[in-house]
């Protein structure tokens, strides 16, 4: 079967008020790492093997059948699939130096059913799937309520496994549609995400849909950080990053005023040939590969991101080295702020 991939993003947005500041900008001397810890090839490796080799068979993902009609039914998913969903999660967050002790609980994974029922009863791919006339309205409000705070993804036909799928479509998240956002991805590197919930139907003809509720903040000990970088700092695995990809920076919004992104500048430095990549509001025409840059400040995840991807890169390559720098920034207290960081692309797969 032909294999097409979809993924839609929608998210409760934080309107910021922002009011004239008193004080004048002074320049920072140092220039800020991430404050996550760096990973290293080592534990890449070792956590490539412990967390992405999906086991559960994918051809039988249920432990009981959802019913996408007249009677509906949410159904549920083997343990041992949710846990591969899981697993891939976890790994996308150690690999950006997060938390990544995630777990899905019963009551969210319920939820996500309800949406992936409801958007396989007609196959409504949207975050505001409307109501079939026969299903009743308290299933639909569940349903509805899982689809429009989650990250989505559709899948046509059985070959891999989807929930496995889902999860690297979220962190790719560089697609034309969703580019100027990376919503799904920022969502999973929010640093306060603690729970999740997974779930999975099947349409009449042939679609698979996926839920994953993720607008959770429930952790208790939040690290300390100033950004989250993607690719993080450190060594970083080839295997989930392609030439065509957005690079993206969450901040810390309580350390940083909100950027503007005529002000920005990301200078990305290949140290092998010195290949220089100079980025700014210019680039922000959305396109499936070249350059680009914008800075969002939406309320995905943890808040605003800037966004970025250096065009003209055949591939990346194993022992490349990209010495990333941010300026036009400014800290809470009006310092300018300057952001630095190197990305070592390495084998997971060893």
């Amino acid at each position: 079967m032909k294999i097409k991939r979809l993924a839609l993003v929608c998210a409760s947005l934080l309107v910021l008020t922002l009011f004239p500041q008193p004080w004048t900008a002074s320049s920072a001397t140092t220039p800020l790492t991430s404050g996550l810890p760096a990973r290293s090839a080592q534990e890449i490796s070792a956590q490539w093997k412990k967390l992405m080799q999906p086991a559960a068979d994918y051809e039988n993902p249920y432990a009981s059948l959802p019913s996408v009609s007249k009677p509906y039914a949410p159904g549920s998913l083997k343990p041992g699939y949710i846990r591969d969903g899981v697993n891939a999660v976890n790994f996308y967050r150690f690999i950006s130096g997060l938390p990544y002790d995630l777990s899905a609980t019963a009551s969210l994974n319920d939820q996500a059913q309800h949406g992936a029922v409801l958007l396989a009863a007609d196959d409504d791919f949207s975050h505001e799937p409307a109501r079939p006339a026969d299903m009743p309205q308290a299933f639909y409000k569940k349903g509805y309520e899982s689809a429009s705070a989650s990250n989505l993804y559709a899948y046509y036909g059985y070959e891999d496994h989807t929930m496995a799928l889902s999860i690297d479509a979220y962190m790719e998240d560089s697609d034309t549609s969703n580019l100027a956002e990376v919503g799904h991805r920022r969502w999973i590197l929010n640093p306060a995400l603690k729970r999740i919930g997974l779930g999975q139907a099947a349409s009449e003809s042939g679609w698979l849909y996926t839920v994953m509720q993720v607008f959770d903040e429930s952790r208790t000990k939040v690290p300390d950080y100033n950004y989250v970088p993607y690719p993080a700092q450190g060594a970083f695995p080839l295997e989930v990053f392609g030439p065509n990809y957005a690079w993206s920076i969450s901040l810390n919004e309580a350390k940083f005023r909100a950027p503007e992104a005529k002000k920005i500048t990301v200078t990305v430095v290949r140290q092998s040939d010195r290949k220089t990549w100079t980025l700014n509001s210019k680039s922000g025409k959305v396109a499936e590969k070249g350059n680009y840059f914008n800075v969002d400040t939406n309320g995905y995840g943890s808040g605003t991101a800037i966004i970025f991807r250096p065009g003209g890169i055949a591939e990346y390559k194993e022992g490349d080295r990209y010495q990333v720098t941010i300026r036009g920034l400014l800290s809470k207290s009006g310092t300018a702020q300057t952001l630095s960081y190197s990305v070592n692309f390495v084998r997971a797969a060893k």
